[in-house]
């Protein structure tokens, strides 16, 4: 019995890289007006910024029971348990609608909450992968994935906090501060999964530089450190961060990734932001 990996489509990949590793993507919903459209499949990158530039707000929608339950049914059905890799449960009803479909398949569809979103989902789903074919039973994967086994750190900038309030997932009042102090917020995922503030600069480029310092605080110098940078239409700062984060560590880290962010997650982030993620297994 083999173990199929499942995440959604707030985890940052570039085309075609999920079917390389054999991991399934759940599409999120992408809203614009009366336009309901799956995330890497019914809209494309230059559509989408094109409709942002022109005004247009989109909005999100986790997807339905009925779709996650339709996607663990195939993997069950080729006689495959399921490890699937969530938003966190704080700001996506993802995790929700995914345990509620997954407790129609006996224990056999096994759902982890990242308490991150982005890169990190990314990193987990990789390393359940590395799991599954060395032999890992699914039930162990999610164990290994789980907050309280695997050390994390999810932090994050925007230029323009406003798209982030007006989504939600970021408190008015915090908002509110950013703006009235006129400063640039670093943004941390907590253990739980919610956005909160982690820092402050008078300028991007400084609270970019603050990140890096805070997840190499977090994995510790890890010689096993695995970070992931995602960004929205900003490659350029990833680069100059990727090499800040090497010389903060003492030394490359064992994995590194950087993608484009997904649509889902640039509904809510807006141009220019900037992620970066780490698991120490």
């Amino acid at each position: 019995m083999g173990v199929t990996v499942i995440t959604d489509s707030g985890s940052d990949f570039a085309n075609g890289e999920p079917g390389k590793y054999g991991i399934e993507i759940v599409p999120i919903w992408i809203i614009f007006g009366d336009s309901r459209l799956r995330d890497g499949i019914d809209i494309d990158r230059e559509t989408f910024f094109a409709r942002m530039a022109a005004g247009e707000l989109p909005t999100t929608q986790p997807p339905s029971q009925a779709q996650f339950a339709e996607v663990f049914g195939r993997a069950v059905n080729a006689g495959n348990d399921v490890v699937m890799v969530t938003l966190s449960s704080q700001i996506s009803e993802c995790f929700a609608n995914a345990t509620q479909a997954a407790s129609a398949f006996g224990g056999r569809v096994h759902v982890v909450d990242s308490r991150g979103a982005s890169g990190l989902e990314t990193l987990l789903a990789l390393y359940a992968v590395e799991l599954a074919k060395a032999g890992t039973p699914a039930s162990e994967i999610a164990r290994r994935l789980s907050p309280g086994v695997l050390k994390s750190a999810s932090f994050f900038a925007v230029p323009d906090l406003s798209v982030l309030g007006r989504s939600g997932r970021l408190p008015k009042a915090v908002v509110a501060l950013g703006s009235m102090l006129n400063v640039s917020l670093v943004l941390k995922m907590n253990d739980q999964g919610a956005i909160g503030p982690a820092g402050q600069s008078f300028s991007f480029d400084k609270t970019c530089e603050i990140m890096v310092e805070a997840v190499v605080r977090a994995v510790e110098h890890s010689p096993n450190a695995r970070i992931a940078f995602g960004h929205v239409q900003a490659a350029a700062t990833v680069a100059k961060l990727s090499k800040l984060m090497a010389e903060k560590l003492g030394h490359p880290p064992v994995v590194e990734i950087s993608h484009e962010a997904p649509l889902t997650i640039a509904s809510h982030m807006g141009t220019g932001a900037i992620g970066i993620f780490a698991i120490v297994p």
